[in-house]
């Protein structure tokens, strides 16, 4: 039930949305929130970055955000030419399941088309970082964006996420081991937060303490998610 706006490729019918299908048996996800989220306009989705060298959440966020409720969809933003986007079977998903470069031009061009943006502001401080906490220090770009194209910012919170791969192991260089190196089973809950309103574009202050806010208000959603995530055997 995707929207006619926005058309898919077959690469995306006919692989990565019945894998994202499958996945729904793997993570038993859970979705909390999504009725406040506009189902007819762009916002830009904000999150804690995964502790996983995946993309299996985010394929399972788009399936229950947009795929299957009929939202507009979202575009994840990434850093490209990363050591993941030579892995084969990976570098596959990552160029087909719909990312684009994590820059402001292409953030605005998205927005502009009428598409949503998913956006992980720790980037590489969170992959590498302690569970379930932000690290959005001095990380403004979000909200910049978002006020430029006067579209509100909903936080979002993945509750399990960052359970998936208890161990990392350090390859220097080359990045890291990540294990298993087939995500656990955990269940994984999605919660939305209320969409929030962007400042004028021209106040560079109002923008940064809106950026603060939203941080505040996502980790606040984080913290709750956790608190309430169910037990790794739960159905």
């Amino acid at each position: 039930m995707t929207d006619p706006r926005f058309p898919t490729t077959w690469r995306q019918r006919a692989v990565l949305v019945p894998f994202a299908r499958a996945l729904k048996a793997w993570y038993r996800p859970r979705v909390h929130g999504l009725e406040q989220v506009p189902a007819d306009r762009p916002v830009v989705y904000v999150a804690k970055h995964p502790r996983t060298y995946l993309y299996f959440e985010t394929m399972l966020l788009g399936l229950v955000s947009f795929w299957d409720s009929g939202r507009v969809p979202f575009r994840p933003m990434e850093k490209r030419g990363t050591s993941l986007h030579r892995v084969p079977g990976l570098a596959w998903v990552r160029r087909h399941v719909g990312t684009i470069e994590a820059t402001e031009e292409a953030a605005r061009k998205a927005l502009a088309g009428g598409e949503s943006l998913l956006l992980f502001p720790g980037g590489a401080r969170e992959l590498y970082g302690a569970p379930d906490t932000l690290a959005w220090t001095g990380r403004r770009g979000f909200a910049r964006i978002a006020a430029g194209a006067g579209v509100p910012v909903v936080p979002l919170a993945i509750a399990g996420a960052d359970q998936q791969h208890p161990l990392r192991v350090s390859l220097g260089a080359k990045g890291s081991l990540w294990l298993p190196l087939l995500p656990l089973p955990v269940p994984l809950d999605f919660w939305f937060g209320a969409p929030m309103a962007p400042p004028a574009a021209a106040d560079a202050a109002a923008i940064g303490a809106f950026a603060d806010e939203v941080a505040r208000a996502t980790q606040t959603l984080l913290a709750r998610a956790v608190a309430e995530r169910r037990k790794p055997w739960s159905l």
